[in-house]
C-alpha cells in the first residue's frame, strides 16, 4: 500500500465552461489518443504533482512508476481483487502464514533484456526494504525475500498475515512489489532519473524534462505486447486543478487527475468521463498520545467520536461524493463492516457522560497538529474545534505548511496529542500496520497494540483463506471501539477522462488509478 493525498480548491469553472462549447469531442488535440488505431497515438496525463524522483521507494504520485513497472501481483481496477502479474501462482509454506512462495513468469524480461528470476525478484524486494524512501516503512510485515528456485521466490513476514493483505502488499499500490532490475537493486541511485523495470513502457530520458514533461515509450521486451496500446505516454505535472481541467478542455491532456468534488456535475455535463476511486482519501483525527494523558482512556477517545458532526463536516467541506463514517475501514477495503459506519452517531449527551466518567467532566485541552497538506486552510481543524468546544474539549490547533515527510517527523516529536490526517482508504491490515502498531505513523509514543485486537488479527491470519474475510470484519469492530483515531469521512478520488478512451472504469477499487495493466482488456486504449 502506498499513502496518497490530494488537495481541494474553490476556483471557479468560468474558463472551463467558456471553452466547453467550442470543444469538438470527436478530436483530442494535444493528447492524440483518438488515433483510430488499437496501438498508437499518445496518452497525455495531467498529474497533480511532480515526482521527487523515479525510485520506486519514493515514487509519488505512483503513476510515474506504474507506467514502467509491473508488480508481482495485480489489482483489478474493476473488482479490487488481486490476481497474477509477474507472479502467476502462489502458495503458503507451512501453516504459520508467514512464508508465501510465488512462481514467476518465465517469459518476463527487464527493459534491458535481463530475464526475471527468483534471485532478481528477491534482490528487488530486499533492496526496497532497505531503501530510505518515504514508502519503504509501509511494507510491514514483509521481512525479506529469498529465491527458492530459478523462477520461484519466498516472501517472509515477521507476523502472520492474511492472504489478501499479503498479495496486496506485492501489488503496485504499495511499490514494494514493483520489481526493479538487478543493477538498480544493487544501486538504487540509478533509478532517480531512469526506469529499470518490467512494464509496458520505459522512460525516454532524452524527451523528458523534470517538472515539465515525462515521456515513456513502448518496451519491446514486455511479455504482453498486446497490452501496449499507445506509442507514447506523456505525464505533465500540473499542481493547479483548474489548469488540469483547462488542459483537458483544450485537448492538451486526455486525463485530468484528481478532479475537485464541486466540479463533477459540470464536467460530466460537458461529456467527459468521471471515474471514481472509492478508496481515494480517508480523513481522520489521529489520536497520537494513547499511552499517557487523557487520550490513554478509551472513554475520552469515544467521547470525541460521539461529538464529531460528521455529516455536517462532509456537507460543508467534501461534497456529495464523500461518505461520513464512524469506522476506520471504508467500503471496499479489507475488513469493511457496514454495521460500524454509524457506531458513533452524533450524541453530545453521551460524549459528556463519557468524559465525566473518565474524570474530565470539567473539560480538557488537546494540542493538535494541523498540516495544510492534509487540511488546506485548517477547515477541518476549525470544524472539529467548534464541535468539541460543545463538550468542554478545547483544541489548540498548530497549523503547518510543511511537506508530508517533515509533518511525520514533527508528529513524532511527542509535542502533540493528535494530528489531522488524510491517507488512502486502507483495509484493516493496512490501517493497523501503517498507523497503529508501535512503529506506525499515528503512534509516536509506540504504544502497544491492544491485546484483544492483536489476538483477533492473528486468529484471522491463521485461519483458512476462505474464513479470513469474516474474521477481519469482526476485528474491525474491535478497532472501531478502541478509537485510535476519530474517523470522519471517506472521500473518493475523482478522475476526468476523455470519453473516447477505452477500458476506463466508472468506479475503480485501487487507491490510485492505474491505466496500465498486464492484460489488454484492462489497459487503457485509444478510441477507434
Amino acid at each position: 500500500m502506498s499513502i496518497k493525498f490530494f488537495r481541494r480548491r474553490k476556483a471557479s469553472l468560468t474558463s472551463f465552461l467558456a471553452g466547453v462549447a467550442a470543444l469538438a469531442l470527436t478530436a483530442c488535440g494535444g493528447g492524440g489518443s483518438a488515433a483510430g488505431s488499437s496501438k498508437g497515438g499518445t496518452l497525455t496525463i495531467g498529474i497533480s504533482g511532480d515526482a521527487l524522483n523515479l525510485d520506486t521507494s519514493n515514487c509519488a504520485p505512483l503513476i510515474f512508476c506504474d507506467v514502467a513497472y509491473d508488480s508481482l501481483t495485480h489489482i483489478s481496477p474493476k473488482t479490487g481483487k488481486v490476481g497474477p502479474d509477474l507472479a502467476t501462482s502462489w502458495k503458503w509454506v507451512g501453516n504459520s502464514h508467514q512464508k508465501l512462495e510465488l512462481t514467476l513468469r518465465k517469459d518476463a524480461k527487464f527493459d534491458d533484456g535481463t530475464p526475471l528470476t527468483g534471485k532478481a525478484a528477491a534482490a528487488s524486494v530486499n533492496s526496497y526494504l532497505r531503501a530510505p524512501g518515504a514508502f519503504a516503512a509501509l511494507s510491514y510485515p514483509i521481512k525479506e525475500a529469498k529465491a527458492s528456485g530459478e523462477h520461484t521466490v519466498v516472501i517472509s513476514y515477521s507476523a502472520p498475515i492474511t492472504e489478501r493483505y499479503a498479495l496486496y502488499l506485492l501489488a503496485g499500490q504499495s511499490s514494494v512489489g514493483n520489481i526493479v532490475g538487478p543493477v538498480s537493486a544493487a544501486d538504487r541511485t540509478k533509478l532517480r532519473s531512469s526506469s529499470d523495470g518490467i512494464g509496458p513502457y520505459k522512460l525516454d530520458r532524452a524527451q523528458t524534462v523534470k517538472g515539465v514533461s515525462y515521456v515513456y515509450v513502448p518496451n519491446d521486451q514486455y511479455f504482453n505486447q498486446s497490452a501496449i496500446t499507445y506509442s507514447k505516454i506523456v505525464l505533465k505535472p500540473m499542481s493547479d486543478p483548474q489548469s488540469r481541467l483547462n488542459a483537458l478542455q483544450a485537448g492538451q491532456v486526455d486525463w485530468a487527475a484528481n478532479l475537485p468534488t464541486q466540479d463533477v456535475k459540470t464536467v460530466e455535463k460537458a461529456g467527459f468521463t468521471v471515474s471514481r476511486g472509492t478508496l481515494g482519501s480517508f480523513y481522520s483525527l489521529a489520536l497520537l498520545k494513547r499511552d499517557s494523558g487523557p487520550l490513554a482512556d478509551a472513554r475520552v477517545r469515544q467521547a470525541l467520536s460521539y461529538a464529531t458532526p460528521r455529516q455536517d463536516i462532509v456537507d460543508a467541506l467534501y461534497g456529495s461524493e464523500a461518505v461520513a463514517t464512524s469506522s476506520m475501514i471504508p467500503e471496499g477495503a479489507e475488513g469493511y463492516n457496514a454495521k460500524d459506519t454509524d457506531m458513533y452517531s452524533l450524541d453530545l449527551g453521551k460524549a459528556k457522560k463519557l468524559l465525566s466518567q473518565a474524570g474530565y467532566g470539567s473539560g480538557l485541552t488537546l494540542t493538535v497538529l494541523d498540516p495544510a497538506f492534509f487540511d488546506p486552510g485548517s477547515s477541518l481543524g476549525q470544524a472539529l474545534k467548534a464541535a468539541y468546544a460543545k463538550i468542554g474539549v478545547t483544541l489548540k490547533l498548530v497549523p503547518t505548511n510543511a511537506p508530508p515527510g517533515s509533518v511525520a517527523q514533527e508528529a513524532a516529536t511527542g509535542k502533540y496529542d493528535a494530528e489531522i490526517l488524510s491517507n488512502g482508504g486502507n483495509g484493516l491490515s493496512a490501517a493497523v500496520n501503517t498507523m497503529f502498531i508501535p512503529s506506525g505513523i499515528a503512534n509516536p509514543q509506540k504504544a502497544p497494540l491492544d491485546g484483544t485486537l492483536a489476538a483477533a488479527l492473528r486468529q484471522a491470519a491463521l485461519s483458512a483463506p476462505a474464513d479470513q474475510g469474516q474474521k477481519m470484519v469482526a476485528a474491525t469492530t474491535i478497532l472501531d471501539k478502541l478509537v485510535y483515531a476519530v474517523p470522519i469521512a471517506s472521500v473518493p478520488t475523482l478522475q476526468a477522462v476523455d470519453p473516447k478512451i477505452q477500458n476506463v472504469v466508472g468506479q475503480y477499487w485501487s487507491i490510485e488509478m492505474d491505466p496500465f495493466a498486464p492484460t489488454a482488456s484492462e489497459a487503457w486504449a485509444p478510441g477507434k
